[in-house]
């Protein structure tokens, strides 16, 4: 069986401040030579603080450009990073797979009188309960006290029901 052979890290990835135990999972350098770091806490984006993957809404990659959305209190509503990767390597899939692995529960809830909201688990490392998040429907947002307490109303159903 042959062996998969890892590449050294360039010196731009290795100086990427890690916390204790946090380990590197995948990376690639910008198209300007920054390192872009996958690991099992969260992403490292050139000149930001760590970003936990329950924290990331969805990411998407269209070569060579991976854009990431932050979760916000509306769909879209949250922050959002582009870069242009060199050499992606495995880094799209590594990001994508955690993000998808950090939703523990989803489902979409009808607001009355019109828009939605979608209640999301989302699973923190070494945490083993599910941290809530309400989004709402770009086109409920900002939602009005009736909206906010029917969502919490269905916040506290899933709560009580899935943890």
């Amino acid at each position: 069986m042959p062996q998969l052979r890892r590449s050294k890290a360039p010196p731009a990835v290795s100086d990427v401040q890690l916390d204790p135990g946090e380990r590197r999972l995948a990376w690639a350098l910008s198209s300007d030579g920054a390192a872009v770091v996958a690991t099992d806490q969260g992403l490292h984006l050139p000149g930001q603080p760590r970003i936990g993957w329950p924290d990331i809404e969805r990411v998407s990659w269209n070569a060579p450009v991976m854009r990431v959305e932050g979760i916000g209190e509306v769909v879209g509503g949250g922050p959002r990073w582009e870069v242009q990767l060199a050499d992606p390597r495995n880094l799209p899939e590594v990001v994508r797979s955690r993000v998808v692995e950090s939703i523990g529960w989803s489902e979409h809830r009808p607001l009355s009188p019109s828009g939605g909201v979608r209640l999301v688990g989302r699973r923190r490392p070494g945490d083993e309960l599910l941290h809530w998040q309400l989004v709402y429907d770009q086109d409920t947002g900002p939602p009005d006290a009736q909206q906010r307490a029917q969502a919490e109303a269905f916040l506290l159903d899933a709560r009580r029901t899935i943890g």
